[in-house]
């Protein structure tokens, strides 16, 4: 959601007969980019693995959102409404029901009800527009849908949110690889 739009206008406008395929990582993401099923990976930094090549694409802060016209209004959240609102998780491994936010909720000694989880980002902005949960993720994806959603930064601090593209060795001195990690490194830059 956040590299795709810019990665796809640049292939496109650079290589009209080039094909991408965007798919979601299985669990064995690491044995799939060594068989060479999967090119790159795009994934959080805590997903690095030591023998794969690697390359930071940015790091982002994080906002939380609500639907328009939510029960609690608008304006800055404190703690105890943050805790005491129904949440939205993305699980990337699918069916969660804790992540970043609540590692950081139980170093203040709080905790939150993580009413929906959700393994893709882009139902996220469907699922708040239609209920009463908070959710709170990169501000680079959410920034998307500020049309469509509240924004406002959460009421804890959250650690930025290191984005990595992760390869096998054997592809690093590919030159079609190296172009297309040239076009990510473009779209994660602009």
């Amino acid at each position: 959601m956040t590299l795709a739009p810019g990665l796809v206008a640049r292939l496109t406008a650079m290589a009209e007969r080039a094909r991408l395929a965007l798919v979601h990582p299985a669990r064995d993401v690491v044995d799939q980019l060594e068989r060479g099923e999967i090119d790159i990976l795009v994934t959080g930094a805590d997903r690095a693995h030591g023998e794969l090549m690697q390359r930071p694409l940015f790091e982002d802060g994080f906002l939380s959102a609500q639907r328009k016209g939510h029960p609690r209004g608008i304006g800055p959240l404190d703690l105890d409404s943050f805790c005491a609102l129904d949440h939205l998780l993305i699980s990337a491994d699918g069916g969660g029901f804790s992540g970043l936010v609540d590692d950081a909720l139980a170093v203040l000694g709080r905790s939150r009800r993580v009413a929906v989880s959700i393994q893709t980002y882009a139902l996220a902005p469907v699922i708040l527009a239609h209920s009463d949960c908070i959710c709170t993720l990169p501000r680079r994806f959410l920034i998307r849908f500020a049309h469509e959603l509240d924004l406002t930064p959460p009421p804890l601090d959250l650690p930025p949110a290191r984005i990595v593209a992760l390869w096998h060795p054997r592809n690093q001195e590919d030159k079609g690889h190296a172009w297309l990690r040239e076009c990510l490194y473009q779209a994660a830059a602009a």
